[in-house]
């Protein structure tokens, strides 16, 4: 059964290598809506200097188109980022799965072997028993 704990080391490395790689992910999404709030905060931002001075006013236009157009990359790119995750966490499931396979197979094992243990118990204790009987009722 040497093998199956082998197996289940591997599979727990594959998990946790797994489970790091989507942490990663986790924090580069959240950069990502941090980006996005920022860029709507230097928006109005901008917006307020524009109506403070009317001069700045005919920049707003191109500062805004900007502004909205990396928006819109960060939010392909945030789409993108879901859809990894959620093929991310899928392989975690697998190989969880996987890994719970052969942690019952383990148990099951070691169930045989503690029942194949105690039956043997159970049949030296009889044969004591039986040996001590016939000693005893012996003529």
């Amino acid at each position: 059964m040497k093998s199956i704990h082998t197996l289940l080391r591997v599979k727990q490395r594959e998990i946790d290598a797994l489970k790091r790689a989507q942490a990663t992910m986790e924090n580069h999404r959240e950069l990502m809506h941090q980006a996005i709030t920022q860029l709507s905060d230097a928006l109005v931002r901008e917006l307020k200097t524009a109506e403070d001075m009317p001069e700045m006013a005919q920049f707003f236009g191109d500062f805004s188109a900007h502004i909205k157009r990396r928006q819109e990359q960060i939010h392909a790119q945030l789409r993108k980022l879901e859809a990894e995750m959620n093929k991310l966490a899928e392989q975690i499931r697998e190989r969880f799965s996987e890994m719970k396979k052969y942690e019952l197979a383990l148990k099951a094992h070691q169930q045989r072997e503690a029942d194949k243990a105690k039956r043997a118990e159970q049949q030296e204790m009889d044969e004591i028993a039986i040996r001590g009987y016939i000693r005893k009722h012996a003529p």
